[in-house]
């Protein structure tokens, strides 16, 4: 994705956080902008976690590390590089906790044309010195030409 221009994007988001013996997931899909600036591309979502509280999502991406900010009831800020050890934080009007995160696959292809983007990134994930089990993202992100 080379063009500066602000280009409009249905995603679909899906998790799943295998600790132990369970497994959680989590789905939701929404619109959002996907830009390049500078040497990386951006990708800007709002995520509903209930009715009076949200989040403004960013995912900056530099050709090697996938950086993950999201703004609003939760503050978090963590990055996500194959094969290496990152430290974050993970903040809520009641705590604020150190991140880490150790990132085993990260794929990152934008949408070009007809085709379909994706974002793949499995992660084993640690809060506060606590393991919080392997965390898989994946997006799927499709031009949205209703706008």
């Amino acid at each position: 994705m080379k063009n500066t221009i602000k280009r409009y994007v249905k995603l679909r988001f899906q998790t799943k956080i295998n600790h132990d013996d369970q497994t959680d997931s989590y789905e939701f899909t929404t619109r959002g902008q996907l830009f390049h600036k500078g040497s990386q591309d951006y990708l800007r979502f709002e995520e509903d976690l209930s009715d009076d509280h949200s989040v403004q999502t960013t995912m900056k991406w530099d050709g090697r590390e996938l950086m993950l900010i999201r703004q609003g009831s939760i503050l978090m800020r963590q990055g996500f590089i194959v094969g290496e050890e990152t430290l974050g934080r993970y903040v809520t009007p009641d705590a604020s906790w150190e991140t880490k995160a150790m990132t085993e696959k990260l794929s990152v292809q934008w949408p070009s044309g007809k085709n379909r983007g994706r974002i793949k990134l499995v992660y084993k994930f640690m809060l506060q010195g606590q393991e919080t089990g392997t965390h898989e993202v994946r997006l799927t992100l499709e031009e949205d030409t209703t706008k």
